[in-house]
């Protein structure tokens, strides 16, 4: 055998081996690529699905409309949202105008004013710089404040302020929220703004309402605070800090909370439209307190954030918010007065039986809602550039049919059919926390829960389904609401309330619980039911009794009674709603608006000489009365 056979006869078995292994890699790189054109094709079909079921809005008649004929329903100018599901953007729309009256229309990268958003943001830079040791969430905060100080107070003496209290507004702060500045205004510094300088709404310092912890308040002003403690650490404006912390890592290109009137602030933005669908002043608001109201942002913008959040919960890999941060700024603090909240993050919504974090936001003429789950990845975010009678109805319209397309719903694992002896307890009215009744009623052999007017203004019902006995008491839950309820009597006043419970949710140890609604005896009225029903001297009798018994009550505050006179005059019940303005001049006869208020339902009710006189009233007490001069002025012309 020469030595060419030898090498032939050597490699035929190498030649079948080598044939054998190429066969193989080739059926293989065949099968990835079967797999990866599989995936792709999923991933195509994925899109297509949300495409084909997001594309269109769903009106409750199951006729669906594109969204220029949904914004135009609602006197929406323009609409910008993104949908999110398994911690990616899946859908994504813009409709509209940045400017009505103009060709200007929203793109994916145009910024809205996000209002309120901007809180979330401001405690998720508090939590990063907690975790560095730059602060502790649960010292008192005046250990980080220089250039500013809480004032003293009986409420504070034995209990300080913390930043977590006021990231999670139960510090006990005034000052709700700010009115809106533009380009040319007086605008006053954040320090300015807490010591009640150039404010419209605010003639006073902040102060403190309660002892932290206690109760609580909405406070943008407990915001501003926590920036100024933030400010003062680090050397940096809050702004400067959130760019560099939060915006710039994760690519938020379009989100900013500079300023109009900034080199930084962003050029793309839509402006706010007020009732009539006009563009307010130069439509860019300035909010010069910026971390409770100061964000420019996209939705698109606001899903990396937020998936961000949802990453670092599942404890997957993130780049900014770590999982300790993620859970400090999302858990709860308090069910107290809106049923969930966490130190930055509202925690109350449960739609779809869903347990998520979110923050809604309301500045003249624009807002939003962004909200996300706390498991398995799923988000909607939208902004309105409209007045918050058009805007809220829209949000709530969309996004309860987002989430009924998407079949984002879990079933609750109880009965509706309750226990005689249980059923028979829960049977009644209830006075909640917003001063509004709350029934439970028997309807065939179920119990109906029924809330007119929930957190966002919305109303709701459901039937309560038996959970089971926990501690010695009878638990349900409803559908869509993230805490169960059940009958107990308060340690206090003896008297029996809905109590509030989240399962699983603690605090420094205890379970989280709250009194929430007390329950009325069988035959009590409250004050606007007796205005609504009988005569005015019964209805001033009726609101001094009650404000002499709870002087903190909402229920007869200005804002309350005047929100009540002009529900009645959108009923034209005309009785009620000059009871109510009657009411109002009673109870705050130095209040201009209370005339103001009275006056135009007595115009709408014929009486323009009693109109006449209060508008003069109104006026005296507030010569800047434009609406009175006016008005004053038509009615005295007509011959």
């Amino acid at each position: 055998m020469n030595i060419k056979e030898t090498i032939n006869k050597s490699v035929r078995p190498l030649t079948l081996m080598s044939n054998l292994f190429a066969l193989f890699l080739v059926q293989l790189l065949t099968l990835s690529g079967f797999s990866v054109m599989a995936s792709e094709s999923n991933k195509v079909d994925q899109e297509q699905s949300f495409q084909a079921k997001l594309s269109t809005f769903i009106a409750p008649d199951g006729n669906s409309y594109d969204y220029q004929a949904f914004i135009d329903n609602f006197k929406i100018p323009g609409m910008s949202f993104a949908v999110v599901d398994n911690f990616e953007v899946v859908y994504a729309h813009h409709v509209g105008l940045k400017q009505t009256g103009t060709t200007n229309k929203i793109d994916s990268n145009t910024a809205f004013s996000t209002a309120s958003i901007a809180k979330p943001v401001t405690a998720t830079i508090a939590a990063m710089l907690a975790e560095k040791g730059k602060l502790d969430l649960d010292a008192p905060i005046t250990k980080y404040l220089e250039r500013w100080q809480v004032p003293s107070s009986d409420f504070t003496k034995n209990s300080p302020i913390t930043t977590r209290q006021l990231l999670a507004h139960t510090a006990g702060m005034s000052q709700g929220g700010f009115a809106d500045f533009h380009l040319g205004d007086d605008i006053p510094t954040p320090i300015e703004s807490l010591n009640g300088e150039k404010l419209p709404r605010y003639k006073q310092p902040i102060r403190s309402l309660f002892t932290p912890d206690t109760n609580w308040q909405y406070s943008g002003g407990g915001y501003v605070i926590v920036q100024i403690a933030l400010e003062d650490i680090t050397g940096k404006p809050l702004q400067q800090l959130a760019q560099e912390m939060i915006f710039t890592p994760l690519n938020m290109q379009h989100t900013t909370m500079y300023q109009n009137g900034s080199d930084q602030f962003l050029t793309n933005v839509a402006k706010v439209h007020d009732v009539s669908q006009q563009v307010i002043r130069d439509g860019i608001p300035i909010c010069p307190q910026i971390a409770p109201s100061g964000l420019w942002s996209t939705p698109s913008d606001m899903a990396k954030f937020m998936i961000e959040y949802q990453r670092a919960l599942a404890g997957q890999e993130t780049r900014v918010v770590s999982p300790w941060v993620a859970q400090q700024t999302t858990k709860l603090h308090t069910l107290k007065t809106v049923g969930g909240w966490a130190a930055g993050w509202m925690r109350f919504e449960a739609r779809g039986n869903i347990d998520w974090f979110s923050h809604g936001g309301s500045n003249t003429g624009t807002g939003g809602h962004v909200m996300a789950s706390m498991q398995g990845g799923k988000g909607i975010m939208v902004f309105m550039n409209a007045t918050t009678e058009h805007r809220n109805p829209a949000i709530e319209a969309l996004i309860k049919n987002i989430v009924a397309v998407l079949e984002w719903h879990q079933e609750l694992p109880f009965t509706t059919l309750i226990p005689t002896q249980y059923r028979d307890q829960m049977i009644g009215r209830y006075l909640s926390e917003l001063d509004q009744i709350i029934t439970i009623r028997e309807q065939g052999n179920k119990l109906v829960y029924t809330d007119p007017m929930r957190m966002g203004g919305v109303s709701y019902q459901a039937e309560l389904q038996y959970a089971g006995i926990d501690n010695g008491r009878a638990m349900f839950s409803l559908n869509e609401n993230a805490n169960q309820i059940s009958l107990g009597v308060h340690p206090d006043s003896k008297q029996q309330y809905l109590l509030l419970s989240r399962p699983g949710a603690s605090r420094e140890g205890s379970e989280l619980e709250e009194f929430s609604m007390r329950k009325l005896p069988k035959n009590q009225r409250l004050p606007f039911e007796v205005a609504q029903q009988d005569s005015l001297e019964q209805s001033k009798k009726s609101y001094m009794a009650w404000k002499a018994q709870h002087p903190d009550s909402s229920l007869v505050s200005p804002r309350a009674i005047n929100n009540a006179g002009y529900a009645a005059l959108a009923k034209q019940d005309f009785k009620a709603a000059l009871n109510f303005f009657h009411v109002y001049t009673h109870l705050y006869p130095q209040d201009a608006n209370a005339y103001d208020s009275l006056a135009e339902a007595q115009i709408l009710s014929g009486d323009e000489e009693n109109a006449i006189s209060n508008f003069k009233r109104s006026l005296a007490l507030n010569p800047n009365n434009e609406n009175a001069k006016k008005m004053i002025q038509k009615m005295q012309s007509k011959p």
